[in-house]
């Protein structure tokens, strides 16, 4: 996958969009056409409120059945993950479920299928995106999608003059890609997508998505106020227990105090969905009191070449913003050992893109230096 690489201070930036929410959803409107599903034949005279009762058990049984599928749940939390990714990275201008909802098409020229969303981007281009969630199950490096499935999507699309995509998100990497069709391969009745076609044909770039690299180390340090250290319990042979009191908090990038708020906001960001290891230092003074208490974050170096490369660009890379905001997505509605206890996370409309303002690379002063790289598919003589 090519990169389009700026220097740190001349990143070309993604039109950052004015997105807000549309209609509210309303629960009593919403679950009407449930009705129509749960009670499809009516019941001689019967009203409908009257059949209260039978709707209230076929729902249910439906949703009994739905929160005990696991692979439904992930594929439909993936669904609600690529939209809020899409919602955070702010530069389309509307994302809206097409998947919902009854349609008649004319079926002369075979089935037709509409994808999950319909995508307008900033240049008024539509698209359509079909998610699928590659679970690590497996080797988790393989996407399959059924042949007549994708003949039916793209059906749709020409019907409705939109561009068919897919997004995968490939859960065991924390790495989304959006792809056309033309990168599957045919085998049987199945098109199949490896994660390594996937990388090359991937274009999240549409949608705003960039990779960030920084100087490296990021710290959170906690500062000790040593005035109000007590000891707490003498356990003889001149050890004891003391009681601590933090007395502030420092941010630093590659050893600097970072105080303008803007960058505070983002490393902190960085901090808290950081795919770089952590590590811990303890400082003390001359009299052995804890001074500081610091948590490093550092790019995991494999070798030399690798070492001296960091040194010579002063970078590393750091994460994907799409991988880094699923982070926050996933953390937000799994338990701590992967269960789901929610499917969505209401996003935050064009967050990502706010947490580097416009001017982020005019300032002479800046602390946190960042770079910003814009990952493009490869051309189809280079994926051959």
């Amino acid at each position: 996958m090519p990169v389009e690489a700026q220097s740190e201070g001349q990143v070309e930036r993604a039109c950052l969009m004015a997105l807000r929410r549309g209609r509210p959803g309303n629960l009593g409107l919403e679950v009407l056409p449930l009705i129509e599903l749960a009670l499809p034949e009516p019941d001689g005279q019967k009203l409908l409120r009257d059949r209260h009762a039978e709707s209230v058990t076929a729902i249910s049984d439906a949703l009994h059945s739905s929160l005990n599928n696991i692979s439904r749940l992930q594929g439909i939390q993936a669904q609600y993950a690529f939209e809020a990714v899409v919602v955070a990275l702010g530069a389309v201008r509307l994302i809206k479920a097409e998947d919902t909802g009854i349609y008649y098409f004319d079926d002369t020229d075979g089935q037709l299928q509409p994808p999950d969303f319909r995508i307008v981007l900033s240049d008024g281009t539509q698209l359509l995106v079909e998610v699928k969630n590659v679970a690590p199950a497996g080797d988790g490096l393989e996407a399959k999608v059924r042949a007549k499935d994708m003949a039916a999507a793209r059906a749709y699309a020409t019907t409705t003059g939109g561009r068919l995509l897919y997004a995968h998100f490939w859960s065991r990497m924390n790495v989304w890609t959006l792809v056309d069709p033309s990168a599957f391969r045919l085998d049987g009745t199945q098109q199949r997508l490896s994660v390594t076609d996937a990388m090359k044909a991937n274009e999240m770039h549409l949608l705003g998505d960039g990779l960030l690299a920084i100087e490296p180390d990021l710290t959170f340090s906690l500062i000790m106020d040593r005035d109000k250290e007590r000891v707490v319990e003498r356990l003889g042979d001149g050890e004891e227990t003391r009681a601590l009191t933090i007395g502030g908090v420092e941010l630093l990038s590659a050893g600097s105090v970072i105080t303008d708020p803007d960058e505070q906001r983002l490393a902190w960001f960085l901090i808290s969905h950081s795919p770089w290891p952590e590590t811990q230092g303890s400082h003390f003074d001359d009299q052995g009191r804890l001074v500081r208490l610091d948590h490093v974050f550092a790019p995991e170096v494999s070798d030399a070449d690798e070492a001296r490369q960091i040194a010579e660009y002063g970078f590393a890379n750091f994460g994907i913003l799409s991988s880094l905001y699923t982070h926050q997505f996933l953390e937000a509605t799994t338990t701590n050992d992967g269960g789901i206890r929610a499917l969505r996370e209401e996003p935050e409309p064009a967050v990502l893109a706010r947490l580097i303002p416009d001017d982020f690379w005019d300032r002479p002063a800046r602390v946190l230096r960042l770079w910003r790289f814009q990952l493009l598919p490869a051309t189809e003589s280079s994926r051959s």
